[in-house]
């Protein structure tokens, strides 16, 4: 993490795996928590199809809860194990980025947990019976032999199709929409103790770097390594943002340029009208749908 942000407390993870013991085959959940300041920006985990000796059927991500500067996000997953005894689930690694977008790697602990066999039913009996004798024709009729196999063939290729699509994992999430990330991204800096503490630096290099990941999710046009000019040059050739609102990008741009190269320090209002001319420029040029 660079200096600019070196008071920022860093983020914590928590894993928790219930129950701690299960039977063979059992749905059990992960539950993983991150715990950060909200200049940082968490990426929900990449759970493979298998973690240890389990295997991942389902993982989803919930809602962050959000108290003043504080967030904290949560991430589930549902595991099976087919494996008995003591098993270790290992440790996962999660992946956050600080305000200049620099990504950073915390793991959660490995956690140990036991997969027991399935009991008998209460109709399973385990003397040894003497064999009975069928009367009739039908105990020599292949047609019942011919039957057993059919059913057994069935119930093998069900099993079959079942573990695989638990192998396979569970279909990745959508990717949350460019403007939305966006807004959300503006509003925590809006939130944030940055122009309060007159951290004016962190503040116009966070509000730049949001609106050009923006553009260059949006528009497929590099963003995050261009020069406002090389940027600026490269937007004259994208017909779906107006005149007007490269107009106020390119100025948007170069007073951040100014803050973060040349000690420029507006005023806190100028400061919120920069952030609020960030969000005109996302609204007016996301899609038709998800315009006020």
């Amino acid at each position: 993490m660079s200096k600019d942000f070196a008071d920022l407390e860093a983020p914590s993870v928590q894993a928790q795996v219930e129950p701690s013991t299960a039977k063979l085959g059992d749905l059990v959940n992960l539950s993983i928590r991150v715990a950060h300041d909200q200049a940082f920006q968490v990426e929900p985990p990449a759970f493979s199809k298998t973690l240890g000796t389990f295997e991942v059927y389902a993982s989803t991500r919930l809602a962050a809860e959000i108290s003043g500067n504080k967030a904290v996000e949560r991430f589930q997953a549902t595991l099976q194990n087919f494996t008995t005894g003591q098993q270790t689930l290992p440790g996962l690694e999660v992946i956050y980025r600080d305000p200049m977008g620099k990504a950073q790697t915390l793991k959660t602990a490995s956690l140990v947990m036991t997969i027991e066999e399935v009991p008998p039913g209460p109709k399973d009996k385990n003397d040894i019976r003497g064999i009975k004798g069928v009367i009739g024709p039908t105990a020599w009729s292949p047609w019942w032999w011919l039957v057993a196999a059919a059913v057994l063939v069935a119930i093998g290729i069900v099993m079959w199709r079942k573990r695989k699509r638990a192998q396979s994992g569970p279909p990745p999430p959508p990717p949350v929409p460019a403007d939305i990330t966006a807004m959300e991204k503006l509003e925590q800096l809006l939130r944030s103790d940055l122009l309060a503490t007159g951290k004016l630096k962190e503040f116009y290099s966070a509000l730049s770097d949001i609106v050009r990941a923006y553009i260059e999710a949006t528009y497929q046009t590099p963003a995050l390594e261009r020069t406002t000019s090389e940027l600026m040059r490269d937007l004259r050739r994208v017909k779906e943002i107006p005149m007007a609102q490269q107009v106020d990008l390119k100025d948007l741009l170069e007073i951040g340029d100014l803050v973060k190269f040349a000690k420029f320090r507006p005023d806190m209002s100028e400061a919120t009208q920069a952030h609020q001319k960030a969000v005109s420029f996302i609204e007016a040029t996301r899609p038709q749908e998800r315009r006020p």
